[in-house]
């Protein structure tokens, strides 16, 4: 069962979103903000899995949200899952949450079964990017740049994270390996999945071994 949090200021779209959640036997909504620092105090009140956060809302939109949650959970060794929702492509955003170390990006109208599918592909460590912005960020980041430019354009130490998520490696694992903290770990994936305009750490797996890792 995965617990989650839905912080999304709009209650015509939030109680439809929570109702076809409860829907599903694998998630449980055990909470509900309209803005973002309900969504804070929820996530601290009531540690869930994942936090679905609406990217604008008052007072404190999702992304400083998300930042907080994180900050938090990185003191307190929690391990809640963050994923925002947005209603359009925006690179500053896109980047500045995978700096802050998200776990997840999507746009509103995709779906509700790619939105569940995300969710708990999300809850289970993967980073998720919606297919709109890894293709975005592909083709402006490489356009048409080959497996070898892409990968001299890693840092050493991203180039070990690769191998060992190649290797079969989760986070704390490769964490460990690294002397690294997990949240670094973490940072580090979402720049490289940028870099090699990769969706999540499945793409990142494939993109290595189809380079000779």
């Amino acid at each position: 069962m995965i617990n989650i949090i839905v912080a999304e200021d709009d209650r015509d779209v939030r109680l439809p979103l929570v109702n076809i959640l409860k829907t599903d036997a694998d998630i449980n909504v055990i909470g509900e903000a309209s803005n973002g620092y309900e969504a804070v105090e929820l996530a601290k009140e009531l540690l869930p899995d994942l936090a679905l956060l609406d990217i604008k809302m008052p007072f404190l939109d999702g992304l400083e949200a998300a930042k907080q949650i994180i900050e938090w959970r990185r003191i307190k060794n929690a391990d809640i899952k963050i994923l925002l929702l947005s209603t359009f492509y925006d690179d500053d955003l896109v980047l500045k949450s995978q700096e802050h170390g998200v776990d997840g990006y999507l746009l509103k109208g995709l779906p509700f079964e790619k939105l569940i599918s995300a969710i708990k592909n999300t809850a289970t460590g993967l980073v998720t990017l919606d297919r709109i912005i890894y293709e975005k960020q592909n083709k402006l980041a490489w356009g048409g740049a080959d497996k070898t430019q892409k990968l001299s354009a890693l840092t050493n130490t991203e180039l070990e994270i690769l191998k060992l998520i190649v290797n079969g490696d989760r986070n704390a694992e490769i964490a460990a390996k690294l002397f690294l903290s997990e949240g670094t770990v973490k940072n580090y994936i979402s720049v490289m999945l940028a870099k090699l305009g990769c969706r999540n750490g499945r793409d990142l797996a494939v993109f290595g071994i189809k380079s000779g890792l």
